[in-house]
């Protein structure tokens, strides 16, 4: 360990702006608010950890790897086990240490170099609208409704080889474009890529997968973080045509991840008792989404201040008409060690917070502070 702290010497704003595109010195970095508190609803987990012995037992074969040599270099075992368990070829999936690592991958290689449009759902998960921002690329919205639903009439007019952004059920609201209205998007734009996130697809009734087999302007993004509680195991994945994954491979480094991540990964998508996990996270979920949506509805005068946004995801938006009650509830629901996630600060979310579901006991406590708290006592 050193003995001293060398402190870098810092460039003048003039030396930034000839390496930093403006857009990127423009922006803002992406943050999370880390108070604390006893109950986390802020980032959309699974609220169960994995079974112990399940956990001992990956660790015990992650101990019998040689740390000192690299762990293989686009996760084979693993791409095979993904490809039973979702249901498409090996050829068609694209793993990644989480799904946000695709992001900008995706976007690099194809909006950057598009010859249409990058058009991006509002609001939607804000790392799209970021890294164009950060990247330098230049793109058009699509804006949802007031009750915050996809408007198919809103979408911009799409040049050939434009690339469109969605997800569904979308973060942070948890409404859904239907499969049937995403297989007429994607019939009526043939010239256009469709990318859907779909990191919450198990919570719905409708997902994407088997649009991939009519047609070839549609990739899928998702991931292991929710459903399947491997958040800290960080594991995400993209479908579509093998052409287009094997381009986008040449972009998506080796060795990404590791020994703990491949081990981990094996296991989640092939063990017996992960399945059973599985569905208790999703049964928990939509069960506990439509008691808890219930409870806040339920609340005296609520129609007057905020309302709830009807979901399909494991979260819930509440949106309030006034951004100072918004962000007074924010405040006073941390003060009761409860930390939900303040959305309203992103664009086209004012006056809105999103609340992940957790376990029975923790929701009930969360309903209870939010009454205290709007009762005003």
């Amino acid at each position: 360990m050193s003995s001293s702290m060398t402190i870098p010497k810092q460039p003048s704003k003039e030396v930034l702006e000839r390496y930093f595109v403006p857009s990127l010195l423009a922006a803002k970095a992406y943050a999370i608010d880390t108070p604390d508190v006893d109950i986390k609803l802020d980032q959309n987990e699974s609220p169960w950890d994995w079974p112990e012995n399940l956990k001992s037992e990956i660790l015990s074969k992650v101990l019998k790897h040689s740390w000192n040599r690299y762990p293989e270099a686009m996760g084979a075992k693993v791409q095979k086990a993904l490809s039973d368990y979702v249901g498409v070829p090996e050829d068609c999936l694209l793993t990644s240490p989480g799904s946000n690592v695709l992001i900008p991958l995706i976007l690099d290689a194809m909006g950057k170099h598009s010859s249409g449009k990058v058009v991006i759902a509002r609001p939607t998960f804000g790392l799209f609208e970021l890294h164009c921002q950060y990247a330098g690329i230049s793109y058009e919205l699509w804006p949802l409704n007031e009750d915050f639903e996809y408007d198919i009439d809103s979408l911009p007019n799409l040049p050939k080889g434009s690339l469109v952004i969605f997800a569904s059920p979308n973060n942070p609201t948890g409404t859904v474009l239907s499969s049937q209205s995403f297989a007429e998007l994607l019939k009526s734009n043939p010239d256009s890529m469709f990318l859907a996130d779909e990191a919450y697809y198990e919570f719905n009734d409708e997902p994407y997968r088997e649009l991939l087999a009519e047609y070839d302007n549609v990739m899928i993004l998702r991931t292991m973080s929710k459903t399947m509680a491997a958040a800290g195991v960080r594991i995400g994945y993209l479908m579509g045509a093998s052409s287009i994954i094997a381009e986008l491979k040449k972009l998506r480094l080796p060795f990404m991840l590791n020994h703990f991540a491949l081990e981990a990964a094996e296991a989640v998508l092939s063990d017996p008792r992960m399945r059973a996990f599985v569905d208790q996270n999703i049964t928990n979920a939509k069960q506990e989404r439509s008691r808890l949506a219930e409870g806040l509805s339920s609340i005296k005068g609520h129609g007057d201040s905020f309302r709830v946004i009807p979901s399909k995801a494991n979260f819930l938006l509440l949106q309030w008409r006034d951004q100072n009650a918004c962000n007074q509830f924010y405040q006073e629901l941390i003060r009761h060690r409860i930390l939900v996630r303040n959305v309203s600060g992103g664009p086209g979310l004012s006056g809105c917070l999103r609340v992940s579901i957790g376990k029975d006991n923790e929701n009930t406590k969360f309903l209870e502070a939010f009454r205290i708290i709007a009762s005003g006592t």
